[in-house]
């Protein structure tokens, strides 16, 4: 692993090796106008000579820093772009198990989130770099030409900082890397919490999580508070040294006008040139943290290329048209202390269908990963001929709509919508994949691996294709099937039994639901504002003084007149320092503790709404306002107080300089940001939104990495990502010549002001007008960033209202009840009628679309009636969806409330789960159970909850009949109401009641 200040950055990014060249060349250039700048502004305050040369310096240096922020802009956008696709080409190349163990919210924070903070190395600590190898030896070497004690006072102070900055740095460098661990932990577990949401809500247990947010929260501000104490000590350090270098520099300087021994203007150029010497090395090192984060996102990033790895592939042979093109010869998978599946053989050849036999959990699925290449067999062989297509039990889309998931699969593929039709799915293709319901989004995978098929692939795998399909659709995605193993051989697992019917029923189109998002005013954090204003007002103190200080002794007094004004400089040496330390921590800390605070409140906005994209709110938007409240609201208050003590203190000394520079500050503070905005076009903004798809679709490639690679469609979305991180790469371009162009217009303003106020004489109007640059330099980025803060906190602080308790009964009534999905165009289920006695057993039938997912989200409060007379039970509930999360058995049945184990060993058992009643502490992965075995321990879950009805929503899809039969017997010896979602007519006709919401009477 490379180390350094670049790490291993040169060697993965083309874009990093332009940059040093480039920001070289100008760091040189800018060097030279720095010095021409300097000599002219003393010839100006000495002789009132050198007006052009300094006007000319002035225009150079302002052109210079625009051009020097563009170029690291470019290269920032440029370098993000080919490791975010280096990264994820690599996860694909490594596969969906190796993806699944990494975690796809780590990965994704890494790709967004991580690589996003090279924007700090690559804007300010590369720039600072650069410039720290290039400017102090010109800048120091003028000085030696013109005073050589001052230049060997600089030559032995100079190296300590570096020295400081690198030890500092290393003991930060494990900090660093924890904190990146408890970046990536909190998206995890916040993906985790998210995933369980609905069970959670269901269970009452929602609304307690918001404390669970509150402490990751709580420990991700810890840990990054305690890698930046030590971050900004370095910079602390740095300033100090520079700092009281600066004044020792001063203090020698008077003395030897005191004596005569130099020439005021030579005083002048050296006090200039000094901090030049100094401030970029302290740039540098105070950057060195903004940098961290990025580098380290470098390193993991580095540690996945690198790498060779990759996942196993199937063996592919040639087969002839008689030869069969599935061969699978003793295979064998060892999987939690067993082997399943154990010794499979089979053959499967063009035309046949195969059938995979078995219970739950005895290795149909793994079966399929085997042949996949996912999964390395333990023991025997399998082969496979030609391309596969592939239905998951779990199936996962990258793209945005059902059309859209096909056309990534089959480019260009003029059948679509035939195929759609296959499966009664065409109705489905323009809608939002996150509004399809679970048999919805089967059916959609069913046509992806349809549509393959008809373009070549030959191979064609389904894991219980209709598992969530009423009767009918399921005959028709029969009927697909079969004609689909005309020209392909097929590998079926599936536990249901063939139904016979020919009529057709089409789902409702539900338009997206959308919230009100008004954004809110943020506070300031006015502690950290008010340190920031006197952390400016000491430096330009500093300036004034040391300025004072030279001016009073070329008039050669008696040197203890000068005591005062030396012990003024020093103090304010060191106060710059320390006020600018405590600034940084108090913001940081306010800010965090404003995060979590949102976060918190955002958690139980999603509670009452049930929002889909609350990772992105409540990882990327909060992040997001984290950051850029210290970055857009106090830039101004600081460019304000540093801005108005100045003009104050030159109201003092001459009232017409004050008047020039107040002038100035004021067309500067408001023209700079307004050229910003201007000359940007809303690239901020649209930045903002641009980060925040790559985000999304970045998660949903790593979520569907299974899906995409067993159908090859992964190099297509790869290629989508890299088009948006193009376009992404744009708008950070804009932004950069937007902001260069700003911040040219401060160094325009502040230089004007000390060439104006230079004819004057005085070496403090003349000098301190260049120290206003560096609080007016945040306000262009400030306004430019100030929409997506906007725009992030309104997706913080949406509407959602809270919604009244209902009270509870024991029955189950509704009279005339209609009810309406938020956007829907018309009710989803009207007129409703349903009295259901304690105790009841209700089989709940219809086809896709008609209703019955409405009718559980009604009576477990998702949705509220438009009209009606509603008497609602306590209900818990078992989703299609089992919503386990990544952690051991045990707390996975506790979601539903406290239980000892022995309550949890008898649920298991009720769940027809007795070999897990000894895996309690067993940690799972949902992808590392079967169907069946999630189903069975997401139900008993549900049982353990104390509510008066159980809410089944298909508990047996993916059983095999006869475990099927038998969970449904221990369910009706529960004693308690049952509402019970199926297909299956012969668990229907065991039920006390059906009620087909498919029926006239109930649609």
């Amino acid at each position: 692993m490379k180390r350094g200040p670049l790490g291993a950055l040169p060697q993965l990014s083309r874009n990093a090796r332009r940059a040093l060249v480039g920001v070289g060349a100008l760091a040189f250039l800018n060097a030279l106008a720095l010095v021409a700048q300097a000599v002219a502004l003393a010839s100006v305050i000495t002789t009132r000579e050198g007006l052009p040369l300094l006007a000319v310096a002035i225009l150079a240096r302002a052109g210079l820093s625009w051009a020097t922020e563009s170029a690291a802009a470019r290269a920032a956008a440029g370098a993000k772009e080919e490791l975010r696709t280096q990264l994820l080409a690599k996860s694909f190349e490594r596969g969906p198990g190796w993806i699944a163990d990494r975690g796809t919210a780590e990965l994704s924070v890494l790709a967004t989130k991580g690589l996003d903070a090279l924007d700090a190395y690559f804007t300010r600590y590369l720039p600072a770099l650069v410039t720290a190898v290039i400017v102090p030896p010109l800048a120091g070497a003028w000085i030696l030409f013109t005073d050589w004690p001052s230049a060997v006072l600089i030559a032995v102070t100079v190296p300590l900082i570096p020295v400081f900055a690198a030890l500092i740095g290393w003991y930060t460098e494990k900090r660093v890397r924890k904190a990146a661990d408890v970046t990536e932990l909190l998206s995890a577990q916040l993906l985790e919490l998210l995933r369980a949401l609905p069970v959670l809500t269901v269970f009452g247990r929602a609304e307690q999580q918001a404390g669970a947010v509150r402490q990751i929260g709580e420990q991700h501000r810890k840990a990054t508070m305690g890698t930046l104490r030590i971050a900004f000590l370095s910079a602390l350090v740095l300033e100090i040294a520079a700092s009281l270098s600066v004044a020792l520099i001063a203090v020698g300087v008077g003395i030897r006008l005191v004596h005569g021994d130099m020439t005021l203007m030579t005083a002048l150029v050296v006090l200039i040139l000094a901090p030049e010497c100094y401030l970029p090395l302290r740039a540098a090192g105070a950057a060195h943290h903004a940098s961290e984060d990025g580098l380290e996102a470098v390193r993991r990033v580095s540690e996945v290329v690198v790498d060779e790895g990759s996942f196993h592939k199937p063996e592919v042979y040639e087969s002839s048209p008689h030869q069969p093109l599935v061969r699978v010869r003793g295979l064998r998978v060892l999987r939690r202390g067993g082997f399943a599946p154990d010794g499979v053989s089979f053959d499967v050849r063009p035309g046949e269908i195969y059938r995979l036999e078995g219970a739950s959990g005895a290795g149909k699925s793994t079966t399929f990963q085997v042949l996949l290449g996912f999964v390395e067999p333990t023991d025997g062989t399998a082969f496979v001929a030609g391309d596969i297509a592939y239905v998951p039990q779990k199936p996962a889309f990258a793209a945005a709509t059902p059309r859209a998931e096909l056309e990534l699969t089959v480019p260009g593929a003029d059948d679509v919508e035939q195929v759609a039709d296959e499966v009664a799915a065409v109705h489905l293709l323009d809608r939002q994949i996150t509004d399809l319901s679970t048999g919805e989004r089967q059916r959609v995978a069913v046509a992806r691996a349809l549509l393959r098929v008809r373009h070549g692939a030959t191979v064609l795998l389904l894991d219980e294709p209709t598992a969530h399909l009423d009767p009918v659709t399921s005959r028709k995605v029969d009927k697909a099937i079969k004609r689909a193993s005309d020209t392909a051989a097929v590998v079926l697992a599936s536990h249901r039994e063939k139904e016979a019917t020919e009529d057709e029923t089409f789902a409702r189109v539900v338009t997206e639901e959308t919230q009100a998002e008004r954004p809110k005013r943020l506070p300031i954090p006015w502690k950290g504002a008010g340190l920031g204003v006197l952390a400016a007002v000491a430096g330009i103190a500093l300036t004034a003084l040391a300025a004072h200080l030279i001016a009073r002794a070329a008039e050669m007094p008696p040197i203890l007149t000068l005591s005062v004004l030396v012990v003024g400089v020093r103090t304010f040496a060191l106060s710059k320092g320390v006020l600018r330390y405590v600034e940084r921590l108090v913001t940081h800390d306010e800010t965090f503790r404003l995060a979590n605070k949102l976060r918190a409140e955002l958690w139980l906005r999603l509670v009452r709404t049930q929002r889909r994209d609350g990772l992105q709110r409540l990882v990327e938007d909060t992040d997001t306002v984290r950051d850029l409240v210290p970055r857009v609201l106090l830039p101004p208050v600081v460019a304000i107080g540093a801005g108005v003590a100045t003009t104050v203190l030159f109201a003092f000394i001459d009232p017409a300089a004050a008047l020039t520079l107040g002038g100035l500050l004021l067309a500067a503070g408001l023209a700079a940001p307004a050229v910003a905005v201007w000359m940007e076009r809303r690239a901020s903004t649209k930045l903002a939104r641009g980060r925040r798809k790559v985000a999304r679709d970045t998660i949903n490639a790593l979520v569907a990495a299974p899906d995409l690679i067993a159908h090859d469609a992964h190099h297509r979305l790869l290629a989508q990502l890299h088009a948006e991180d193009v376009e992404l790469a744009g708008q950070t371009r804009r932004q950069a010549f937007g902001t260069g162009a700003a911040t040219a217009i401060v160094l325009l303003a502040t230089g004007a002001a000390a060439l104006i106020c230079a004819t004057t004489g005085n070496p403090v109007l003349g000098l301190v007008p260049l120290a206003l640059a560096e609080p007016l330099a945040a306000l262009p980025l400030a306004a430019q960033q100030r929409r997506a803060l906007r725009e992030a906190s309104a997706r913080l602080q949406f509407d959602a209202p809270e919604r009244p308790e209902q009270p509870r009964g024991k029955r189950i009534r509704l009279e005339n009840v209609d009810v309406r999905w938020p956007g829907a165009t018309e009710p989803t289920l009207r007129d409703l009628h349903l009295d259901v006695e304690p105790g009841t057993h209700v089989a709940i039938v219809g086809p896709s679309g008609s209703g019955k997912s409405t009718l559980f989200a009604l009576l477990l409060g998702f949705l509220q009636p438009e009209r009606g007379i509603v008497e609602l039970p306590r209900a818990t509930w078992c989703p299609q969806e089992p919503m386990l999360v990544s952690t051991t058995v045990r707390e996975n049945l506790r979601m539903s409330g406290q239980h000892d184990d022995e309550a949890l060993r008898e649920a298991l058992r009720k769940a027809c789960l007795p070999e897990w009643t000894d895996r309690l502490d067993t940690v799972i992965r949902p992808d590392q159970v079967s169907g069946g075995e999630a189903q069975r321990l997401a139900l008993a879950r549900a049982l353990l909850h104390d509510a008066d009805v159980v809410l089944l929503d298909e508990p047996t899809a993916h059983l095999d009949e006869p475990t099927a039969r038998r969970l449904l017997e221990q369910l009706r010896q529960d004693g308690r109401t049952i509402l019970h979602i199926t297909h299956r007519p012969d668990e229907a006709a065991r039920a006390d009641l059906v009620l087909d919401l498919g029926t006239a009477a109930y649609r």
